[in-house]
């Protein structure tokens, strides 16, 4: 049953890493960046008003991130019958047969998937409110700026933030190309990767004008976007899956199929790469929890897997001795 419900969760995991790209793609379509451009030149005359960040924020669906464009591409039906189907295998799991549409079911179902999007759109949105503020004021023409706006769309703050950096970087070697990498780098330590500053290093001693810096900018944008999007999919379709595991369970016992005393036990995956937080879990919950318990952690009491973004680890049932 567990292999069923892993199958299952590796599965979402690809399904949903192409409902997200889908609704950027969808979200990105519906900007219209001619106008973000034009604000950019608005704001070069006469300063970053309030007007021109009111008007930015209109643009860019910023004010409140579920009920933007994105918001709206992000269809979670499919989530919808992951969590039942998981929910399902947990239920047969502990020998019983769960009613998925049921008014427990339902709320644990709806509270998972609002988890997700409220989490993943804020960030977001972050991401772009940020940039948008630092392009107000940034150096370059309007269309390089709206254009930066334009690739932090699906990224994290930090890597919003990592990109900008790079950005700036970029264009003072185009504004100043005598300029050693030394000096255009070391004010950048600490905010950007040891790749990134390679990448940096190699664009700087080679030369590079400003429709090059534009196409770096542009690739090093859809490799993050790539990777925060696998990263997000794994995490949720892991904690979709871990919640409705529980749900199950929950379920199960409620109509007696398992006992009053069932304990659920934090497995990890086992490896060189469980991080030491992780590991320390079972050790601390060395007799597991109840199912309406939260296991003790050292980041604070966590009700199921995943601890942090990455996580694998797994709750797994077994009798109270």
């Amino acid at each position: 049953m567990s292999d069923h419900i892993d199958q299952l969760t590796a599965s979402h995991e690809t399904e949903l890493q192409e409902t997200i790209d889908a609704a950027l793609d969808h979200a990105d379509s519906t900007i219209n960046w001619h106008a973000v451009s034009a604000n950019m030149a608005a704001a070069d005359e006469d300063g970053a008003t309030d007007h021109e960040r009111n008007q930015l924020a209109l643009l860019l669906d910023t004010d409140e991130p579920e009920e933007g464009a994105l918001a709206a591409a992000l269809d979670t039906a499919a989530l919808a019958s992951f969590f039942a189907a998981i929910l399902a295998l947990a239920g047969a799991q502990a020998g019983h047969v769960a009613n998925t549409n049921g008014a427990d079911a339902v709320t644990a179902r709806n509270t998972a998937i609002q988890s997700f999007r409220a989490g993943y759109l804020s960030e977001n949105t972050a991401a772009v409110r940020a940039t948008a503020e630092r392009m107000l004021s940034a150096s370059g023409d309007p269309d390089s700026r709206a254009a930066q706006i334009r690739r932090v769309m699906g990224l994290s703050r930090n890597q919003a933030r990592s990109l900008n950096t790079i950005r700036d970087a970029l264009v003072l070697h185009v504004a100043e190309p005598r300029l050693e990498a030394a000096d255009i780098l070391a004010p950048l330590a600490g905010n950007i990767t040891a790749g990134q500053r390679q990448m940096l290093v190699k664009a700087i001693h080679q030369g590079t004008n400003a429709k090059q810096a534009e196409a770096i900018l542009d690739r090093h944008a859809k490799a993050l976007r790539n990777a925060r999007t696998k990263a997000v999919a794994g995490n949720a379709a892991h904690q979709i899956a871990e919640s409705a595991k529980l749900t199950g369970w929950q379920i199960a016992q409620a109509f007696g199929a398992l006992p009053a005393n069932q304990r659920r036990y934090w497995r990890t995956a086992g490896d060189e790469r469980v991080r030491v937080s992780h590991a320390q879990v079972p050790g601390m919950n060395p007799n597991g929890v109840p199912l309406d318990q939260p296991f003790a952690t050292p980041l604070g009491p966590c009700f199921t897997p995943p601890l942090e973004h990455g996580c694998r680890c797994k709750a797994t049932l077994k009798p109270s001795t």
